[in-house]
């Protein structure tokens, strides 16, 4: 056996690998081992293949060797096309030849046994794609080292896919040519490499332009966040279509927030400020990566669209208002330019509808579609008709496409307003020329929205220090699971959170003085230990202004409650907003802001924010909530302080951060937004306890 060093990447000797060792490989039609090395041997790779089989090697003539102890070279990569009672053994042998990557297709459900592969491997520094993986495909050096059959002739380009799905990968790659691949992973158990690995080496890649992610776990949190970072860093799209959802209300929840913010919605926060995107549909997610992949980004916020029919127009203006996507408004050079070519009588609107008799109707398209991507209000065009082939009038179409895409440099597609429509002809032909062809109107829109919320995002989670106080407050926190209400105001304060001024009383007399000294109405709230919602239990009585209230409001707590009774200033002028934090077990604290008081069950509104984040981004966020008119003198009302409520976000979300190892949950309903200040008049807080 020759000795051989790796000086490139393991991950490099896994998907893009110089020598490969088909262990398993057979005679046998229609199974694993005959179609891998079919597979392998007709896509066009280059480098060398080596063969694996006892029964078939006496008759190969030195084409295939009984076991991997009988290569003269070491493989790269060992692929395993055997019965899972045989991976254990086989995995040894290519770990002792000094292998650096291997592929396992077998299930191997048996965990302990994964786990040992596992050790083993990583032990060795070595990569594992699977097991129960459907293997790759590395189209750029025609590598397809899967048992499963896909067209061998698939061109190239910039997209990667990575599916812990083996039929989307099968789905994407069997039934439509408009997406380029550079390379598609199936990833199986993922036992040693997860996706956030495949997605770190093709953020590397210098072809792709973008990836497409289908989900259905995040193995490795802290690897995942990275990845998305240098992606983002590079301005390289990530769709990501997740499946799995789980609520975090089932993890005994004893706040609004940790009632409505589910694993799904803090995956969403996360992915968008990672600069990420998330399609809802396998057809979206494809959608969006061919925008994407035509690399073209949008120079204004407007879209415009030109069709053959005024119906379809209509119904293409509606999708874009559900997306929150507008149409430009065409300057009137862009108008007079499009009339010069229209029919008389035809309106010049945006979307256009250009068809009249069909007399030069090529000339017509193509100028009025120029001249609209032209004006410096539209940042993407749309060239939207029922797109088929072998049809006169819609060759005619696809020739007015591509002479007004050479004219432009900003993104342009075709859609089909029917996503059954026959275009895959089309589509090929438009991928040629880097064209995308989306089919289905609502996949465009949800691409062309994609493509134009994309944005340069600042680093996640910049490295700061935590609070000096942070120390103190997590000893002093240690181990206990309520902190109440007063001792929530404290650690409020040291983060500069507003609270109203206030006490604990464990006398009537007690709660008599600290109103007087407080010199205003004043609010009763029992402290007793694990009373979380504590108006809905009548815990909390209001707006106490005289010395016999008072006195009458702290019998009547004492006698259904037990504890201390907190005395707390009455504020009252405002709007009420809530304020919760959710610590995720596998992405860190999120806050979720939302209108409070007794909106926070009738309004479903709300933005969740992964922590920390300054007030700009807060008040980005505040501002895209209906809601936000409340504060904004919503019909002749007073003007609130909006700056206030982003600021006590903001430091809220700084306090979840440097507590994440301390606090599981927060909650503050309602926090009052005034004038000129946000006071939070409320603190439900659990700690996180030890596993």
């Amino acid at each position: 056996m020759q000795d051989q060093s790796f000086p490139r990447s393991a991950m490099d000797a896994l998907l893009a690998p110089k020598s490969i060792a088909l262990v398993g490989v057979s005679d046998r039609p229609n199974s694993y081992g005959h179609a891998l090395d079919r597979m392998v041997s007709q896509g066009g790779f280059s480098g060398q293949i080596m063969r694996v089989n006892p029964r078939m090697a006496a008759g190969s003539q030195g084409r295939i060797v009984p076991s991997l102890g009988d290569l003269s070279d070491t493989p790269e990569h060992v692929v395993l096309s055997v019965a899972t009672a045989r991976v254990e053994a086989s995995v040894d042998d290519a770990l002792s030849l000094g292998t650096r990557a291997l592929t396992v297709f077998s299930e191997c459900p048996d965990a302990t046994m994964r786990d040992r592969i596992g050790s083993k491997v990583r032990a060795a520094g070595a990569v594992l794609c699977g097991p129960n993986s459907m293997g790759f495909h590395n189209l750029l050096l025609g590598l397809r080292v899967t048992p499963f059959p896909v067209p061998l002739d698939l061109k190239p380009g910039g997209i990667g896919l990575i599916a812990q799905s083996g039929s989307i990968l099968g789905a994407l790659m069997n039934n439509d040519r408009r997406l380029r691949f550079s390379q598609t992973i199936s990833t199986g158990s993922e036992t040693v490499t997860s996706a956030a690995d495949y997605l770190r080496w093709m953020v590397n890649r210098p072809e792709t332009r973008c990836i497409g992610l289908f989900l259905e776990t995040v193995r490795d949190p802290n690897a995942f966040i990275a990845a998305m970072e240098v992606a983002a860093s590079r301005d390289l799209p990530v769709v990501i279509l997740k499946v799995g959802r789980s609520a975090l209300g089932a993890r005994m929840a004893i706040s609004h927030t940790g009632a409505l913010v589910g694993d799904d919605d803090v995956f969403r926060a996360l992915v968008r400020r990672l600069g990420g995107h998330m399609a809802t549909s396998i057809d979206e997610m494809a959608a969006m990566l061919a925008l994407f992949e035509q690399g073209r980004r949008p120079t204004a916020s407007g879209i415009a669209s030109v069709h053959d029919s005024g119906g379809e127009r209509e119904l293409m203006a509606d999708m874009a208002e559900d997306h929150n996507l507008t149409y430009a408004a065409l300057s009137p050079d862009t108008k007079a330019e499009i009339r010069s070519v229209l029919e008389p009588g035809i309106s010049v609107d945006n979307p256009l509808d250009a068809w009249g008799t069909g007399q030069g109707a090529q000339k017509t398209y193509t100028r009025s579609l120029s001249a609209m991507m032209a004006d410096k209000e539209v940042g993407t065009g749309l060239y939207v008709l029922n797109w088929r082939a072998n049809y006169f009038l819609h060759d005619m179409h696809a020739r007015a496409m591509v002479d007004a895409f050479e004219k432009t440099d900003k993104p342009l597609a075709a859609v089909s307003n029917y996503s059954r429509s026959n275009d895959s002809a089309l589509a090929e032909h438009f991928a040629d020329l880097g064209i995308p062809l989306i089919s289905g109107m609502q996949n465009a829109m949800a691409a062309v929205r994609a493509l134009h919320e994309h944005r340069t995002v600042s680093p996640f989670r910049p490295p700061s220090a935590p609070l000096p106080c942070a120390d103190l407050w997590e000893q002093k926190l240690c181990c206990r699971e309520w902190i109440g209400e007063a001792e929530g105001y404290a650690l409020f304060n040291e983060y500069g959170i507003l609270c109203p001024a206030h006490d604990l009383a464990k006398s009537k007399e007690d709660a008599i003085e600290i109103a007087r000294r407080i010199g205003c109405a004043v609010v009763l709230k029992t402290a007793q230990p694990g009373v979380s919602h504590k108006s809905n239990n009548g815990g909390v009585v209001v707006d106490l202004s005289t010395t016999e209230a008072i006195a009458k409001a702290y019998d009547d707590l004492t006698a259904r409650f037990s504890g201390e009774v907190l005395v707390a200033e009455m504020v009252s002028s405002g709007s009420e907003w809530s304020l919760g934090v959710i610590n995720d077990p596998d992405f860190g604290p999120a806050v979720r802001v939302a209108p409070g008081g007794l909106l926070v069950d009738l309004l479903n509104e709300s933005a969740l924010l992964m922590a920390p984040f300054s007030s700009d981004e807060a008040r980005a966020a505040i501002n895209a909530l209906q809601a936000s008119k409340l504060l904004a003198g919503y019909r002749g009302g007073t003007v609130l302080n909006v700056q206030s409520l982003a600021q006590t976000a903001a430091c809220l979300s700084r306090l979840a951060w440097d507590m994440r190892d301390t606090l599981a949950e927060i909650e503050i309903n309602p926090v009052i937004v005034g004038t000129q200040t946000t006071i939070a008049v409320d603190a439900v807080i659990r700690a996180r306890q030890s596993s």
